[in-house]
């Protein structure tokens, strides 16, 4: 099974995710390694609008107020924005909303900003914050609330500082330091130490809407084209999953013209092969074996009459070839049993049958001798399958442990309940076999030699006709080594109603 961390699908997304990533640490790192940020071009229409109007109820409250409280006024704005202001005058003095100073740069680069407006004296008043309507004696702003101007006045000064990490952004503002004289220009710095201001230089929440809408929009754009792939494929692993058991009348239905489709036409005509060469490779067996009986029959009997007909060591050659007779017999014998056992699946019926009394009459059957096989399979457990498939495939694996395990200790067979199928498990106390061929032992013919050899009466058949027995019930057979020794067989069948 298809870790969900290894799938396509997985795969697809997290290199989308990747990309929306790296795009957003671009943007991230573009705005870190700048010197100087322009936030007017990207955000100006929002630093504009908070700005100027800042700027204006700032302005009109440092005029409505003598200059000793014009630090409280900062800071109350302050803690109405979530913002630092400071004031920087021509002279250079500062008024700021905390306790200490603005950077000298920014200080400096404040005086220059107003080193460059008109003559102290001639401010016209549009310079601040475009058309308004000053007081014709005094000079302040009559109802900057109510009345805004229809222009909108660009920053006069935005930069960044690193230490410490502050950005700043400042306007000029008219101010009268004296009753008896006339407007004076001041810079009016904001600064923040978050590149958002804390949403006075720009809101982020459009910005993360707008962009969880683009992520939104292009899952969903994704999602079908990716499932449109990783279906189908995901139909043609269970398939071949199928096909590599043996089910060769598998059939993928997939009408595509694309290179899925054209994979599935492939399987399909791959299944259609190998069905026809399995079905051709049993019938050769079958057809071979069956010829093969009679001779073989005959042979066996002309050499027994001719071992009583004959004495000495022609006596002894003649048994050395009824001997070799004999084991090409039960090689003919196990070759019959395995082309009978690989019968069409469909053909076959499945009864409710009672395991312990089927294992106990193998046992009594197989009449092993001093070989001590314990029946523990409970008698109320039931299974679906044919009793003559799973009798020859029980008696196999018995005649298989008994071989070569019996003298190391004796043979378990038990079953277990698990989930909605039954596990009928045969263990022996043997050496077990390699770990490298476990996996092989249900082939055809394959034999461990290292252990178990033709010269102890295997020719690497029992297991292979179990597997086919066992899957023509609809079931499973696996196997493993035990720890430390030993050796266990589990068919898994389903369970009986």
């Amino acid at each position: 099974m298809t870790k969900p961390s290894s799938s396509l699908l997985t795969k697809i997304l997290a290199w989308f995710f990747l990309n929306l990533v790296l795009s957003a640490a671009l943007v991230a790192l573009f705005f870190f390694f700048q010197p100087r940020v322009n936030f007017y071009t990207v955000f100006g229409q929002q630093i504009s609008n908070r700005l100027r109007t800042a700027g204006m109820l700032i302005a009109h409250d440092l005029n409505e107020n003598p200059r000793k409280n014009w630090h409280r006024i900062l800071t109350r704005h302050q803690d109405t924005q979530q913002v630092n202001f400071a004031l920087v005058l021509a002279d250079g003095f500062c008024f700021s909303s905390t306790n200490g100073k603005p950077p000298k740069e920014v200080i400096m680069s404040a005086r220059k900003t107003l080193a460059l407006g008109p003559p102290p004296g001639e401010v016209p008043p549009h310079i601040f914050f475009g058309p308004q309507s000053l007081g014709p004696k005094t000079g302040i702003m009559k109802n900057p609330i109510q009345s805004p101007p229809p222009l909108l006045a660009k920053p006069h000064l935005i930069m960044k500082t690193r230490n410490p990490k502050r950005y700043w952004t400042g306007i000029k503002i008219p101010l009268l330091l004296d009753p008896s004289s006339d407007l004076k220009s001041g810079l009016l710095l904001v600064s923040s130490n978050s590149i958002t201001g804390n949403g006075f230089f720009f809101d982020p929440l459009p910005w993360m809407m707008v962009a969880g809408g683009v992520l939104l929009i292009s899952v969903l754009l994704w999602i079908p084209l990716v499932r449109n792939i990783t279906n189908p494929l995901g139909r043609m692993t269970l398939a071949t999953e199928e096909i590599a058991r043996g089910g060769f009348d598998v059939t993928i239905h997939e009408p595509r013209t694309d290179e899925i489709g054209r994979l599935a036409k492939a399987i399909n005509h791959m299944t259609s092969r190998l069905s026809a060469f399995v079905r051709g490779q049993r019938r050769f067996l079958g057809d071979v074996s069956h010829e093969l009986g009679s001779p073989i029959s005959r042979i066996q009997m002309g050499l027994a009459i001719l071992e009583q007909r004959t004495t000495g060591e022609n006596q002894i050659r003649v048994k050395d070839v009824l001997e070799d007779v004999d084991q090409l017999a039960g090689l003919v014998n196990e070759l019959l049993a395995f082309s009978r056992a690989e019968i069409n699946r469909k053909s076959v019926k499945l009864d409710i049958v009672s395991l312990h009394p089927l294992v106990q009459e193998v046992i009594n059957r197989e009449d092993i001798g001093n070989i001590n096989i314990l029946n523990e399979v409970a008698p109320d457990i039931l299974v679906r399958a044919t009793a003559d498939l799973l009798t020859r495939a029980v008696a196999n694996l018995i005649r298989n442990a008994a071989k070569y395990a019996g003298t190391a200790g004796p043979v378990q067979i038990f079953a277990e309940k698990r989930k909605e199928n039954i596990a009928l498990i045969v263990r022996d106390s043997g050496p077990g076999v390699p770990e490298t061929m476990v996996d092989q032992l249900f082939e055809p013919f394959f034999r461990p030699e290292s252990s178990r050899n033709r010269d102890s009466g295997g020719v690497g058949l029992g297991l292979a006709i179990v597997k086919t027995c066992v899957e023509t019930c609809q079931g499973t057979v696996s196997a493993c080594n035990g720890n430390p020794n030993g050796f266990t067989v589990t068919i898994l069948l389903k369970k009986g109603v």
